[in-house]
């Protein structure tokens, strides 16, 4: 999926030094994902964007679906449980995590990760399906904005939850859920307007000539536009930009 792959080498690209007991940190939330797994029967997951690896724990509903107890990849990234996620439900975490890494910029640094997002998510294996809740977390935020570290969990949750929940983003120091108002602003802060104006008109199938006619720009401006969106919406093409945009409210 391009739209996962775009947003993965964001990830990895942003990660950087900061935190000097880096390996030691990785080593205690391993230990800690092991036990998440183990007490609560799912799956726990530690992604090392630094190292491009992850640590994959699985307790007894991990293994229902095909998961064994303990996987390490030479990737940071799940794809073994993704592969078993409905598309839509990857185009929905994919706009939460958009707005969650835009939050997360916004929080101040000591503070970033009192922060969790969580989301419904749909499984298939062997022919059933496994309704989850999956949430996010990301550990180890540096001064300077970089994510170096981070938590997701998958825990099967029946029909606990309404069809229509897309996601939420928790603050767990006060248990306050971030309001829609705020998600929403910040989703129609990741486009400046111009670009959401040229994003519009993409929608309506007009080529870069047309917008450049329709907007009095130059040809060379709509197509600075056009790699901004793709970039910042962490797409890979136009189709995935537009599909994003309506998602996030930004068309």
């Amino acid at each position: 999926m391009d739209i996962e792959n775009k947003f993965k080498n964001r990830l990895l690209s942003q990660a950087g030094l900061g935190h000097t007991d880096h390996k030691s940190r990785l080593i205690e939330y391993c230990h800690n994902a092991k036990i998440i797994a183990k007490v609560q029967g799912g799956i726990a997951v530690i992604s090392d964007f630094v190292e491009n690896r992850c640590y994959i724990y699985s307790g007894y509903f991990g293994r229902c679906i095909g998961i064994s107890p303990y996987t390490e990849t030479e990737s940071a990234f799940e794809d073994i449980i993704f592969s078993l996620v409905d598309h839509k439900d990857l185009l929905d975490r994919h706009v939460l995590e958009l707005r969650f890494i835009e939050f997360i910029k916004s929080v101040q640094s000591d503070k970033r990760n009192d922060f969790i997002q969580s989301s419904k998510l749909n499984l298939r294996y062997d022919g059933r399906d496994f309704p989850i809740i999956h949430q996010g977390r990301y550990l180890e935020v540096t001064t300077t904005g970089n994510i170096n570290i981070g938590l997701c969990t998958y825990m099967p949750i029946g029909v606990c939850r309404s069809n229509d929940f897309e996601g939420e983003i928790i603050n767990l120091t006060t248990g306050e859920i971030i309001g829609s108002d705020l998600l929403n602003s910040i989703s129609n802060n990741i486009l400046s307007s111009r670009e959401k104006e040229v994003l519009a008109l993409l929608s309506k199938g007009m080529s870069s000539k047309q917008i450049s006619t329709t907007l009095c720009i130059s040809l060379n401006t709509v197509y600075r536009h056009r790699q901004n969106i793709l970039s910042r919406l962490n797409v890979a093409n136009t189709a995935e930009a537009v599909k994003i945009g309506l998602k996030m409210g930004l068309i």
